[in-house]
């Protein structure tokens, strides 16, 4: 509770400060039409009778047709139980809808190396493949099929040929790019869905939960982390989020101000403090400072325009604009002092040290060069000469000092922090349709040249598949799909889970990685399981809610009522003898002993200690599972 009222306070902080400030933010962005922008709804459809598959539109995106412009973009599965209580639901799978397979011909130009371009717009048909892009239920099996293919790499290709190494090893650098490009558009698109409590929208911690796991794949060992943390991770990010824009926004106008260019910020598809211009005003002088801007255009990533004899001569797209009493820039047709001004470059405010060059207006290959460049080194250091990280560590370490220095000095040396910034900037453009439609075509016509992944598709051709790919998913959630099939595999590793101990768990894990996903531990069919599973996941719910106020180490009571503490131990106490499982007990057990040595509160010390005895009584074979709130029976074939 504490953590959202902080996080409300820090964004109406930053509104405050950006409406204070002296920024034509308040006025609209040249080059803009008045056009609504998107909106972003959920639309819920049932998965047989137990679960819902909640899918996200967006309306107002699709730029060719404007009629039929609800675009289904992203679908998530949820688990119900077939119930109305939101503690035992549990969000599964996490579908893409715009993403589709890359064909084989893209497959083969993603495995020669130094191959740079994008070939064609991809495939406009969605394919049969439904495979979710994430999987909620068994986060950590990516990460243990990354390891091994990692470990194919360095033990089997990497000791041939030459010919085999640097092939495999630029396939497999474009598949991680197109993933980790992937995932960034899905956690773009959820940043904009709206949240409420009812039965056809996600709670805010569903999904935060979901944001943080599609965050943590992007890194080593993020599947690892455990489900109790993972929702905090989407919390923190979204802090650190509001920090940096804030903080680039100030250092790009800042900037902007000592060189006498034009700050302007470029909000897409409803994102107004995400994206920002700097413009050029032809005709105008500036008085060069004392002091020397040099480190200014160096962090601005832009050559000096004011000695560009290029745009003495413009014959480029020149926008007229009028400058009020403020500096704002408004349209042409208001009154003030007209200008003519001439883009110079677009900024992403998300990268976390400075504002990230995203398009160079003057040079259309400035941004594209610097990515081969790097992309170049790599290939040639592992994948012609095969510099080792075990073999060669020293040429790492120095290439990380060195990167760590220049990142110092403003230069943006992170490349999948760069593919982030260039994925949420290609997704918002192309479901934005308010730019004026020249500048607007200028920009995709630029940020196509900057694809270097051939296994990438363009935004309009993926927006294309997503209508097909969301027939398809709700087609194979009917009582006997594909969904409902997975559904049930899902939920029996679920409660094979939940009585394993993390060693237990871990070594199934590895199991399963080394068949290649075809060996999953699961309990048997039966038709009391979902009975059990409602009874383990309250039972999970209020070991988190119990274990989230310990955690801090003080008396619970001071952050929550004892009431809902006291209600917590009392639900514990009604559903711990229907589980049989020591692993289970312990962590109640160990839970419930931290509770006792916090508390100062006599009434939660005496419940606490009712379930501690509870735990010591002989359990029973549950015959009913009719323990309050929890479902008695279910229909067959549930």
């Amino acid at each position: 509770m504490q953590l959202r009222w902080a996080i409300a306070f820090l964004a109406l902080t930053f509104a405050s400060a950006l409406f204070a400030a002296d920024v034509p933010e308040l006025q609209k962005p040249p080059g803009l039409l008045e056009i609504h922008q998107p909106t972003y709804y959920w639309k819920a459809n049932d998965v047989g009778r137990t679960a819902q598959l909640l899918t996200l539109f967006c309306s107002g995106c699709e730029w060719q047709s404007p009629a039929s412009a609800d675009v289904p973009l992203v679908a998530i599965l949820r688990d119900t139980l077939g119930d109305h209580d939101p503690e035992n639901d549990r969000i599964t799978d996490v579908w893409l809808l715009t993403y589709s397979r890359p064909k084989a011909a893209q497959r083969l130009l993603a495995a020669i190396p130094f191959f740079y371009w994008r070939v064609g717009d991809g495939s406009a048909k969605a394919g049969s493949d439904l495979t979710p892009l994430l999987d909620l239920n068994a986060p950590q099996h990516p990460v243990l099929a990354e390891i091994r293919r990692d470990l194919l790499q360095w033990m089997l290709f990497d000791p041939l040929t030459m010919a085999v190494r640097a092939s495999s090893r630029a396939y497999r650098s474009n598949e991680y790019d197109h993933e980790r490009l992937h995932l960034e558009e899905a956690i773009e698109y959820l940043s904009h869905a709206p949240v409420g409590n009812d039965a056809s929208t996600p709670t805010r911690v569903q999904l935060d939960t979901v944001i943080a796991r599609l965050e943590l794949r992007k890194r080593l060992l993020g599947g690892l982390m455990a489900e109790r943390r993972a929702a905090s991770v989407g919390q923190r990010a979204l802090l650190e989020q509001v920090r940096v824009r804030a903080r680039n926004w100030e250092l790009l106008r800042e900037c902007a101000d000592r060189t006498g260019l034009y700050f302007e910020p470029l909000p897409l598809a409803g994102a107004s403090d995400q994206y920002a211009m700097l413009w050029f005003p032809l005709g105008e002088r500036f008085e060069l400072p004392a002091t020397s801007l040099a480190p200014v255009w160096k962090l601005l990533n832009i050559k000096n325009p004011w000695t560009d004899s290029r745009l003495k001569q413009w014959h480029g797209p020149v926008y007229e604009r009028v400058l009020d009493e403020q500096g704002a820039l408004l349209p042409p047709d208001q009154p003030g002092r007209k200008l003519s001004l001439v883009p110079l470059a677009v900024y992403s405010l998300d990268y976390p040290r400075n504002p990230l060059l995203l398009m160079d207006f003057r040079d259309k290959l400035h941004v594209r060069r610097h990515e081969m460049m790097q992309r170049s080194v790599n290939e040639v250091t592992a994948g012609v000469i095969g510099i080792s990280h075990f073999t060669n560590w020293y040429y790492y370490v120095g290439a990380d000092l060195y990167d760590f220095v220049k990142g110092r000095h403003g230069a943006a040396v992170d490349p999948a922090l760069r593919l982030d910034c260039y994925s949420e900037f290609r997704v918002q453009l192309a479901l934005d349709h308010s730019l004026d439609p020249a500048l607007r075509s200028d920009i995709e016509r630029r940020m196509g040249e900057l694809a270097i992944n051939p296994l990438d598709a363009s935004p309009e051709r993926e927006l294309e598949a997503a209508r097909e790919r969301y027939s398809r998913l709700v087609y194979a959630s009917d009582d006997k799909g594909r969904v409902v099939v997975r559904l049930d595999k899902q939920r029996r590793a679920e409660i094979a889970s939940f009585r394993e101990s993390p060693g237990a768990r871990a070594l199934d894990t590895l199991l399963h990685a080394a068949t290649l996903g075809l060996y999953t531990r699961q309990a048997q069919k039966s038709l009391t399981n979902l009975a059990t599973l409602d009874i383990e996941r309250r039972i999970s719910f209020e070991l988190n809610f119990l274990n989230t106020l310990l955690a801090a180490g003080t008396q619970p009571e001071i952050a929550c009522e004892p009431s809902r503490i006291q209600a917590s131990l009392a639900e514990l106490r009604d559903l711990m003898p229907f589980v049989r499982s020591r692993y289970a007990e312990k962590q109640v057990t160990a839970t419930l002993e931290r509770l006792n040595q916090l508390t100062q509160d006599a009434s939660i010390k005496s419940e606490a200690l009712l379930v501690l005895a509870s735990l010591q009584k002989e359990k029973t074979q549950p015959h009913s599972l009719s323990v309050p709130g929890v479902a008695a029976a279910f229909a067959p074939g549930q």
